[in-house]
């Protein structure tokens, strides 16, 4: 007999993003967002619509390299005052001194 309550699964997949149906997380918020707002404000139509906009913007920003190349290019291009990573090493110094 085997004792299987020594057994630990390790996931396979833990970069994979959450989906929405067969959007990601990110392309859901981007759509449904403004389909919502619209939906409030009794105006779907026109809350679809830029929904829509937007979703199409946010994928071709997003491009290939998804979420993390935008973060990279958020730390690679924003200067350090306006950076979400603040408390990183400053990206526009080409030679540290130690």
């Amino acid at each position: 007999m085997s004792d299987n309550s020594n057994i630990v699964l390790i996931e396979q997949k833990l970069e994979v993003p959450g989906r929405l149906f067969f959007f990601t997380a990110d392309d859901a918020a981007m759509f449904l967002g403004p389909c919502f707002v619209g939906f409030l404000g009794r105006n779907l139509i026109a809350g679809i619509v830029i929904g829509l906009i937007l979703f199409g913007l946010w994928r071709r920003l997003k491009g290939e390299g998804g979420i993390e190349r935008l973060k990279a290019a958020a730390y690679w291009f924003l200067p350090p005052e306006i950076s979400p990573y603040r408390s990183f090493p400053r990206s526009d110094v080409v030679h540290w001194r130690g």
